[in-house]
C-alpha cells in the first residue's frame, strides 16, 4: 500500500461521529480504532511517531505549530488523496479477495501497508529506485541514492541489498549502451562488498566488454591473461568469459564471440559449461561436425555426464521420446554467471 492517513479528527472531541472527512473508514469509527489505523500506517511506511511528525506526510500542518492547529480535514496534500485509494485497495484485498481463497495457511493474516512498503514510503524495489535516480540525475545521482538508502535501511527488510541488486542495474545500463556508467555502478557494488567474488566478477565482465569494444578481442584476452593471477580463481570462473562471449554473439559479432568462447574452453577444458558453449557456437556457425567431435571427446573422459549426452543426441538430430525420435530445440541460456 502507498501512503497514509485518510481520516481526520476534531481535536478534543471523543464521541463517535466527531471525525471529519472520513471517506474510507466508517463514519462512526472509534477514537481507539482510528488511532490504531493511523499507527499501523506510520509503522508500515517507516514514518516517525515522535511529536506526530510522520502525520505531516499526509496532513496539513507544520512542526512549528501546535497540533491543535493542524488541519486534519484538509485534502490539500496529494499524499492523503493517494492514501485513500491505497487504503481502499487493502480493504478490498482483505475483505473480498483473500476471503475467496478456499484454503489458507493462516486465515487471520491480512495485507497491510507493511506488506508492500516494508517500512519505507517508496514501495518500489531497490533496482527500480536506483534506475529512476539514474534517469533523473545520471550515475552520480544513482550512486548517491544507493549509499543513502543503504545507510538508512541496511539490516531491515525494506530493501534487498544483497549482492547483485546494484549489478542488475549496471547490466541494464550496459544493455542500453551506457557501458561506462554501468561499470561505475558495478564498481560501487564491488567496493561495497570487496570480499564478494560475484561483485568483482560482474565488474570485471563489464570492464572486459569495454576493453573489447575499444581495443579488440586479442587485446582483451591478453589483458585478462596478465591480470588473471591477481583476480584469482573465484573471479575467473568458467562463467566470466562464457557470458561475455554470448553477449557479443547476440550482437552479431560472431568472430569475436568465437574467439572468447574458444579461449574459455582452453582455460577450462574439463568444465562442462565451456564445452557446451563451444559446442553450441560451433553448431550455430555451421560446424556441426566439430561440435559433435568436441562432445564425443569430452564424453570419453566424462561418460556419466547426462547433460552432455543429451546435447550430443540432440545435435545428432533427435532425442528419443515416448513417440519415437523427437527433435529437441537447441536453446543456450547465457545467464548472468
Amino acid at each position: 500500500m502507498s501512503l497514509l492517513l485518510c481520516a481526520s479528527r476534531l481535536v478534543g472531541q471523543e464521541s463517535a461521529g466527531a471525525f471529519k472527512n472520513l471517506q474510507v473508514l466508517p463514519r462512526d469509527v472509534s477514537r481507539d480504532r482510528l488511532n490504531e489505523v493511523m499507527l499501523d500506517n506510520l509503522l508500515g511506511l517507516g514514518l516517525p511517531r515522535l511529536q506526530g511528525e510522520g502525520c505531516l506526510f499526509c496532513h496539513v500542518g507544520t512542526m512549528e505549530q501546535p497540533r491543535s492547529q493542524w488541519d486534519y480535514a484538509s485534502d490539500a496534500k496529494p499524499m492523503k488523496q493517494k492514501a485513500r485509494v491505497m487504503m481502499a485497495m487493502v480493504q478490498s484485498i482483505n475483505q473480498d479477495f483473500l476471503a475467496r481463497l478456499a484454503t489458507r495457511i493462516d486465515t487471520g493474516h491480512r495485507v497491510s501497508c507493511h506488506t508492500c512498503h516494508a517500512g519505507r514510503t517508496d514501495p518500489r524495489p531497490l533496482p527500480t529506485v536506483i534506475k529512476a535516480a539514474y534517469t533523473a540525475g545520471g550515475v552520480d545521482s544513482a550512486a548517491a541514492r544507493y549509499r543513502t538508502l543503504r545507510s538508512r535501511y541496511f539490516g531491515r527488510d525494506a530493501y534487498d541489498f544483497r549482492i547483485g541488486a546494484l549489478g542488475a542495474v549496471a547490466q541494464e545500463l550496459a544493455d542500453g549502451g551506457s557501458l561506462d556508467d554501468a561499470i561505475a555502478l558495478a564498481a560501487l557494488e564491488r567496493d561495497t562488498y570487496p570480499d564478494s567474488s560475484v561483485a568483482v566478477r560482474s565488474w570485471m565482465r563489464l570492464t572486459l566488454e569495454r576493453t573489447l569494444n575499444r581495443d579488440g578481442v586479442d587485446a582483451t584476452l591478453a589483458g585478462l591473461d596478465r591480470i588473471r593471477p591477481q583476480l584469482g580463481a573465484d573471479v575467473v570462473t568458467p562463467t566470466l568469459l562464457d557470458v561475455l562471449g554470448w553477449r557479443v554473439f547476440r550482437q552479431d559479432r560472431r568472430v569475436e564471440a568465437m574467439a572468447i568462447i574458444r579461449r574459455n574452453h582452453a582455460m577450462f577444458p574439463e568444465e562442462y559449461i565451456p564445452t557446451e558453449s563451444l559446442a553450441f557456437m560451433l553448431d550455430e556457425t555451421g560446424d556441426r561436425a566439430g561440435a559433435l567431435r568436441l562432445l564425443e571427446q569430452w564424453l570419453e573422459r566424462n561418460p556419466d555426464h547426462q547433460r552432455a549426452r543429451r546435447l550430443l543426441l540432440n545435435l545428432r538430430g533427435g532425442f528419443p521420446g515416448p513417440h519415437g525420435t523427437e527433435p529437441l530445440p537447441v536453446v543456450r541460456d547465457a545467464g548472468t554467471g
